[in-house]
């Protein structure tokens, strides 16, 4: 009797647990034929495609610019200033006089050796013919000829000192900021003014760490003035020279670079921003910096595969090395990024460029194309801004 009681409770039990059991299959069911009647979750970005560019791979240090004539005046004798003949910052011609030391006792003195001088050449003229005659002897000869180049030698100290008295400019430039005035006396070896010549060019001088390469002539590097670093503006230069050796205190060797001075541009002693390549251009994938999204692994761009059940695309993830930017785009060594899994990364595939932070791997994707460049400049444009 208890086995009939204890078999129909558990058919009943069986029999409720099957229905509701049911019951879910077909509620679960009519779920997912629900959510499969709503389209697929896909977003719309804009997209490019992948391009390449030659670059060098380069460094930035700090350069002197160097007028090829300057040169700071100093008199090389003491004495009271009797003529001031140039302003400060006056355009000057090679030869022109800037200042002019009291030489009235030199003037005196070389009027005095040239009347010595003149009797002294005359007692030789004498002395010479009597000595053919044998009328002199050869000592008084001698003693004639000696006092006057004595007296020649004493014009040419007097005539020395008057022009190391007499400050002119040794070429054509442009002077610097003095404040001498007439009367004032001056000692030796003080600088008069900094006088910078008219050349058309100017050089650059910069240091390169030695674990670079060495540099060849020639080479082609870009400058760009210190006020102007966050701009576009910028002007080429020629390695001409390299030092001889490699400076003992920086480790570093010494470059030489020419450039024209259009405009005069570029101060004497300035600094500049100097771009050296350090290697040889190669060529390199490139891609729009907006395109690069960023996760704890690296960096990373979404490549877009045409989807072949729909007329829109699927992303695919692809790691990336960032080598350089430059103009809105971010260069990447073709060699890194074919080394991953997946579609190889080469010139002409697709990628999401604005929107692809809304991205994940296999999503459904459709596009509004820009192009490469113009993507790449408004992006630029808004890093400017901020």
């Amino acid at each position: 009797m208890n086995i009939r009681r204890w078999s129909i409770t558990v058919f009943l039990s069986i029999a409720v647990f099957s229905g509701l059991a049911a019951f879910k299959v077909f509620e679960i069911k009519a779920a997912i034929a629900f959510g499969e009647s709503f389209p697929e979750h896909s977003e719309t970005v804009e997209t490019s495609e992948v391009t390449t560019v030659t670059y060098a791979p380069s460094i930035n240090v700090i350069g002197d610019v160097l007028a090829p004539q300057h040169i700071d005046i100093r008199n090389e004798l003491p004495g009271k200033i009797t003529l001031v003949n140039f302003n400060s910052g006056e355009k000057i011609t090679e030869g022109t006089i800037l200042i002019q030391l009291d030489i009235s006792i030199e003037k005196a003195n070389l009027v005095a050796a040239n009347a010595r001088a003149e009797l002294s050449r005359s007692i030789y003229k004498r002395a010479k013919n009597l000595h053919k005659s044998k009328a002199i002897s050869q000592e008084q000869f001698d003693r004639s000829k000696a006092d006057l180049a004595t007296s020649l030698a004493e014009i040419k100290v007097l005539e020395s000192t008057i022009s190391k008295k007499t400050l002119r400019a040794p070429f054509s430039g442009k002077t610097g900021i003095h404040q001498f005035e007439v009367g004032q006396y001056i000692l030796d070896n003080t600088k008069i003014t900094t006088l910078v010549g008219n050349k058309s060019y100017r050089w650059i001088d910069f240091m390169v760490p030695e674990l670079y390469p060495a540099l060849p002539f020639e080479t082609e590097i870009t400058i760009q003035p210190i006020y102007q670093q966050n701009t576009d503006t910028t002007y080429q230069a020629t390695i001409i020279a390299e030092d001889t050796a490699i400076s003992d205190g920086s480790r570093s060797r010494h470059y030489r670079a020419k450039f024209e001075n259009a405009g005069n541009l570029f101060t004497h002693k300035s600094s500049v921003n100097v771009s050296v390549p350090v290697k040889s251009l190669k060529s390199y994938l490139a891609v729009p910096t907006i395109a690069i999204q960023n996760d704890n692994l690296g960096q990373f761009i979404f490549i877009l595969n045409k989807n072949e059940d729909s007329k829109g695309f699927r992303a695919k993830r692809k790691r990336i090395t960032a080598i350089a930017h430059q103009n809105g785009m971010t260069l990447i060594e073709q060699t890194t990024t074919n080394q991953s899994s997946g579609k190889n990364l080469k010139k002409g595939v697709k990628i999401a460029v604005a929107g692809s932070f809304k991205l994940h791997e296999g999503m459904l994707v459709y596009t509004k194309e820009r192009p490469t460049l113009a993507i790449a400049q408004e992006h630029e444009q808004k890093q400017g801004s901020l």
